[in-house]
């Protein structure tokens, strides 16, 4: 995959220097441009997309939600976990509907997310200089690296997407338009208010000066709370309470979105330097596009993204390898033990998605006996885990520690993995028999008792 991305690179920066001259004045050459950069952003995202811990979260949720339990991370449980409520809606819809994976959904969707990103951004800079659009182009999907290694599957795209296209339906002069986008923006990402409250007040400031009527803040705010207050009535409705604040997201998407504004504010800066004056001259001189000097600083910029994916393909695979780990041990978890069983997976919320909808998750700390002695810490209403798992993939060494205030309620069982590692599982100790029974009928993962 490296050498397909430096292809898609070289194939590029070649179209790119060839057509440019009249790239500002022929659509067709934009349009070839447009589509190998958009080819460009999407290897670049399957060379380095890993998906991270934290957007388990919302996939525990999306599927208790096309199974019909509700949007609720446990089952019976109705905690306000999401920050960003129309991500989870969106991965719920192609498993409610057909079925489909929610995990390779998710990246799927993040993934045409970005390459919206690319497109919008093209479509932003066009509009104040023809050759803008491809300037951006080539920036944003050169930047969109940020949002693929370690964020692939979150919410990041899909919220540079909204605030890109709240800006590009305002410049266009579609207040309503940018009023909902705005508030889906506010509905993926708390700190979308932020966003929101910007494009009213610009809105408003057009008005005092007059370069606007009061329709555009008016119907801005209309389309904005259309959709927010029953959003914030049904999540009082449903979970009891009214949000007491915004909670924290888990994800920052600011390195991407920063990169794809900086990208089109670049853009047109530099088509705007670059427009040649006419002047009367026996030798005139070029204007600073036409001499290639553009594309080449934008095409260096975006190979800047080659040697970092290419560097970091080591990283990329040993974080899929884990997550593949933690994908086996979860479902060989939900396989073995009965529905309704309570266990603790130390945080992990790739193992608790794995571990599938019949497990109650809990949690405890300091189990390990690297860390304090912390007091015995439930979060949730389950009672005691019958089982934790301190760790969510194979270990190199077999590892029978455990704290010693939890001997008395845990027993160290270890699991080895024929050439993958070693498994290290808590279970109470009125319930070892029985799970080490259920455990051991797998013959996957061979019970090897501590010494």
């Amino acid at each position: 995959m490296p050498g397909a991305l430096v292809a898609a690179w070289l194939a590029l920066a070649g179209v790119v220097t060839a057509v440019w001259p009249r790239v500002a004045t022929q659509r067709a050459r934009r349009g070839w441009i447009l589509l190998l950069a958009l080819v460009f952003a999407l290897v670049l995202q399957l060379v380095v997309a890993t998906v991270p811990d934290d957007a388990f979260v919302t996939f525990r949720y999306a599927r208790n939600m096309a199974e019909g339990y509700g949007a609720v991370y446990t089952i019976g449980e109705r905690t306000q976990g999401v920050p960003n409520f129309l991500w989870l809606v969106l991965v719920t819809l192609p498993r409610a509907l057909f079925g489909a994976d929610i995990v390779g959904g998710a990246v799927g969707l993040g993934i045409a997310c970005a390459l919206g990103c690319v497109v919008l951004a093209y479509l932003l800079a066009k509009r104040f200089a023809g050759g803008a659009g491809v300037v951006a182009a080539l920036l944003t999907a050169g930047a969109s690296i940020l949002a693929a290694r370690g964020l692939a599957g979150t919410e990041t795209a899909l919220f540079v997407l909204l605030v890109l296209a709240v800006c590009l339906a305002l410049v266009t002069g579609h207040p309503l338009v940018a009023g909902v986008l705005a508030a889906l923006a506010v509905m993926t990402r708390s700190d979308g208010a932020v966003l929101a409250l910007l494009g009213e007040a610009w809105l408003v400031t057009a008005a005092v000066r007059r370069r606007s009527s009061w329709w555009g803040p008016a119907g801005y705010l209309l389309g904005a709370l259309v959709f927010l207050v029953p959003w914030w009535a049904w999540e009082a409705t449903y979970y009891g309470h009214a949000r007491a604040g915004w909670p924290a997201s888990a994800h920052l998407p600011y390195g991407f979105l920063l990169c794809a504004v900086a990208a089109v504010g670049a853009a047109v800066v530099s088509a705007r330097l670059g427009v040649r004056h006419d002047r009367p001259s026996p030798r005139p001189r070029r204007s600073l596009a036409e001499r290639r000097v553009v594309p080449v600083v934008a095409l260096a910029l975006c190979a800047v993204s080659v040697p970092v994916a290419v560097a970091a393909q080591q990283v990329v695979h040993l974080d899929r390898e884990r997550l593949a780990q933690t994908t086996e041990i979860g479902r060989w978890l939900g396989d073995r033990l009965p529905a309704g069983s309570t266990i603790d997976t130390f945080g992990s919320a790739a193992l608790a998605y794995r571990a599938g909808s019949r497990m109650m998750i809990t949690g405890i700390t300091g189990i390990t006996a690297s860390e304090p002695a912390d007091a015995y810490a439930p979060v949730a209403i389950f009672g005691l885990p019958v089982l934790a798992a301190p760790l969510a993939w194979y270990s190199p060494e077999q590892d029978c520690g455990i704290a010693e205030k939890y001997a008395q309620r845990y027993e160290v069982a270890t699991f080895q993995r024929t050439g993958l590692g070693w498994l290290t599982l808590y279970l109470r100790t009125d319930s070892e028999s029985r799970l080490l029974t259920q455990l051991m009928s797998d013959q996957r993962l061979t019970y090897v008792p501590c010494p």
